[in-house]
C-alpha cells in the first residue's frame, strides 16, 4: 500500500489540476480515507456546488476548501488523462495524435541513421509541408485541453499569441518552461486556471523566462487577495496589459511600482467585487496606466481625492480611458465633476442612469469633463462641446448668481461645478440670462428667420409658448417656393442675439421657444 501511495503522490502532487468529466478541480489531499479501501484524491472543485463537503469527512479534516460544498474525494482512476502543450497543439493544428507524433520522431531518427530515401518518398515530404506550416504559426489556441506540461516547443519559431485557458496548468514553473522555449511569445491567456502562488525563491529562479511577455490574461483564476496578485506580478517585469476580470477581489493595496507594474498600460478589473471606488484610487500611483476597465462591479459612487477647482490630481496621471459601463452610479453630475479632476482622461464608457437617457448623459459629460474626446465610442465634436457648454451655462446660472457675491460660497460652487469658470470665461456672465426672463413684458417675441438656402430673412412675431413643430410648419409654408421637399419639416437652430457665437439646435419639436430661451432679436436658422 505504501508503494501505491508513493506512486500516486508522485503523479498527483498537491496543487495538481485535474479534470473529471466537465469539472475542473485542484488536488488538496492524496491518501487513505477512514472507512474506505484504497487511495483517494481530495479535490477542491472550481464549481463551489460540485462537491459534498469542505474537506472534512466523519469529523476528520483531510483538507480545506474556500467554499463549504466545494470538496469531495475521487478515485485516481476517475481522473482524465494529461498531455503536453506540444501534443495538444499538434493534435489541433496538424491532426496528429500522440502516437503519430512519436512516429514522426522515429522516422526522422531512422532517416538520419539510415539515409533512407524510401522514408522521404513515402512520408517525409507530406510531414515536412505540415511541419513548415506548424512552425509559421503566430497564434495558437489550445483551450480546454488537459495540458499540464510544456513538452518540446522549439518548433514554434514565430509564435506571439498563445491561449491555454481552461487547461490543467497549475504552477508557474510550467508557464516559465513555455515562455523560455518560445522567446517570441508576447500575449498569453491563462484564464480559468488555478496556479499555485510562487515563493520568493521561485520568482527569482523563473522571472528571466517572462521578460519578453507583454500581455497576460488571468480571468477567473481564483485570485481573492490583491497581495497574491502583486506577489505573482514580480514574475512579469515588463507586463503592459493585465486582465484580472472575474476574480473575487474586494480590496486593493497601493502598488510598489519600483517592484512591479513599471510598464503597465492596461488593467482589466471588470466583474470583480471591487464596489468601493476608494479601493480603485489606491492604484493611482501607477504612472504608466492608460486604460482601466471597471465594468459591472456594482460601483454606486465615484469619489476622488479633493483638489482645487482649477487643478488636476496627481494620481492616474496617464489614464486616458475609463470603462464604467453597467455600474449603478446614481449621480451623473457628481460623477462627471469628479472625473474632471483626472488630467489625461479622454475616453469614457458609461451607461445612462435609469432616470436619464444617452443624450442627456452625453451633454452632462461633455460639459463637465473639460478634456473628454469620446463617450461610449462617440467622438465629441466642436459643435457638441459648444452645445454642452451652453447647456451647463444655462443649467447652473441661477445657482452661480446666488453664489457670486459671497467668495466662500462661490468657491464651493466652483468645486461642485469645476468647468463653470472656464465656461464663463468663454461665454460671459449668465447674470443677464437669469434676470431677462423675469422682466418680459409681452407674450410675443420678434424673431428673425434666416433661410440658409435662399438667403432670405423673414421677421415674425410669435408667442413665446409656440412649439418648435408649429414654428416649423409656419416656416415651411412661408418658404415653400424654395424648400427642396415640402413634405418634410425644416431643421431649426437659433443664434442668441447677446451671444452670437452660440448656435443652439432646436431638435425637440415638442418643446416651446421659451424652453429654448429664445428672446426678442434672436435669429432662427432654417437648414
Amino acid at each position: 500500500m505504501v508503494g501505491i501511495i508513493d506512486d500516486t503522490c508522485l503523479h498527483y502532487t498537491i496543487g495538481t489540476r485535474i479534470k473529471v468529466g466537465d469539472n475542473y478541480g485542484t488536488v488538496k489531499y492524496v491518501g487513505e480515507v477512514s472507512g474506505y479501501n484504497g487511495i483517494w484524491l481530495g479535490v477542491e472543485w472550481d464549481d463551489p456546488q460540485r462537491g459534498k463537503h469542505s474537506g472534512c469527512h466523519e469529523g476528520k479534516n483531510y483538507f480545506h476548501t474556500q467554499y463549504p460544498n466545494a470538496g469531495s474525494f475521487v478515485r485516481p482512476g476517475k481522473v482524465g488523462p494529461f498531455e503536453s502543450l506540444e501534443i495538444a497543439a499538434r493534435e489541433r493544428y496538424l491532426g496528429y495524435s500522440a502516437e503519430s507524433s512519436l512516429d514522426v520522431s522515429l522516422i526522422r531518427e531512422a532517416q538520419q541513421k539510415m539515409q533512407a530515401s524510401f522514408f522521404e518518398v513515402v512520408g517525409m515530404d507530406k510531414i515536412a509541408r505540415k511541419q513548415s506550416k506548424f512552425e509559421q504559426l503566430s497564434e495558437v489556441s489550445v483551450d480546454n485541453c488537459p495540458i499540464n506540461e510544456a513538452g518540446y516547443l522549439k518548433d514554434f519559431q514565430v509564435l506571439t499569441t498563445l491561449n491555454v485557458s481552461s487547461t490543467l496548468i497549475w504552477n508557474w514553473k510550467i508557464v516559465a518552461d513555455i515562455c523560455k522555449q518560445v522567446p517570441t511569445l508576447r500575449d498569453l491567456n491563462l484564464s480559468c486556471n488555478r496556479l499555485v502562488l510562487p515563493t520568493d525563491s521561485q520568482i527569482k529562479e523563473l522571472e528571466p523566462a517572462f521578460r519578453n511577455l507583454q500581455c497576460l490574461n488571468l480571468r477567473n483564476c481564483g485570485y481573492n487577495r490583491w497581495g497574491n496578485v502583486t506577489q505573482t506580478a514580480k514574475l512579469w517585469p515588463n507586463i503592459e496589459v493585465l486582465a484580472l476580470q472575474e476574480n473575487p477581489l474586494t480590496e486593493l493595496d497601493v502598488v510598489n511600482c519600483k517592484e512591479i507594474f513599471k510598464n503597465l498600460k492596461e488593467l482589466d478589473l471588470h466583474r470583480t467585487k471591487i464596489m468601493d471606488f476608494d479601493q480603485i484610487c489606491k492604484l493611482g500611483n501607477i504612472c504608466t496606466l492608460k486604460s482601466l476597465n471597471l465594468m459591472e462591479n456594482g460601483i454606486e459612487e465615484i469619489k476622488l481625492p479633493d483638489c482645487e477647482p482649477r487643478e488636476k490630481l496627481k494620481i492616474f496621471v496617464a489614464l486616458e480611458q475609463l470603462n464604467l459601463l453597467y455600474n449603478p452610479i446614481w449621480n451623473e453630475a457628481d460623477t462627471f465633476n469628479e472625473l474632471d479632476k483626472l488630467s489625461s482622461l479622454k475616453r469614457l464608457n458609461k451607461s445612462p442612469h435609469l432616470k436619464s437617457d444617452f443624450d442627456e448623459m452625453f451633454s452632462k459629460a461633455v460639459g463637465m469633463i473639460s478634456q473628454l474626446e469620446m463617450l461610449n465610442k462617440i467622438e465629441v465634436s466642436a459643435e457638441a462641446r459648444r452645445d454642452a457648454s451652453y447647456d451647463i451655462w444655462k443649467r447652473y446660472a441661477m445657482e452661480w448668481l446666488q453664489a457670486a457675491d459671497t467668495p466662500e460660497i462661490l468657491y464651493d460652487f466652483y468645486k461642485k461645478h469645476r468647468t463653470y469658470a472656464q465656461i464663463i470665461e468663454k461665454y460671459g456672465s449668465p447674470a443677464e440670462f437669469v434676470v431677462r426672463p423675469k422682466s418680459k413684458q409681452s407674450n410675443l417675441i420678434k424673431i428673425r428667420v434666416y433661410n440658409q438656402q435662399s438667403g432670405e430673412i423673414w421677421e415674425k412675431r410669435v408667442p413665446r409658448m409656440i412649439t418648435v413643430q408649429t414654428l416649423q410648419g409656419l416656416i415651411a409654408k412661408r418658404f415653400q417656393t424654395t424648400s427642396s421637399s415640402s413634405s418634410s419639416l425644416p431643421q431649426l437652430s437659433y443664434i442668441d442675439a447677446k451671444y452670437p457665437e452660440l448656435v443652439v439646435p432646436m431638435d425637440n419639436s415638442a418643446k416651446t421657444l421659451d424652453f429654448y430661451s429664445v428672446q426678442d432679436g434672436d435669429t432662427v436658422i432654417v437648414k
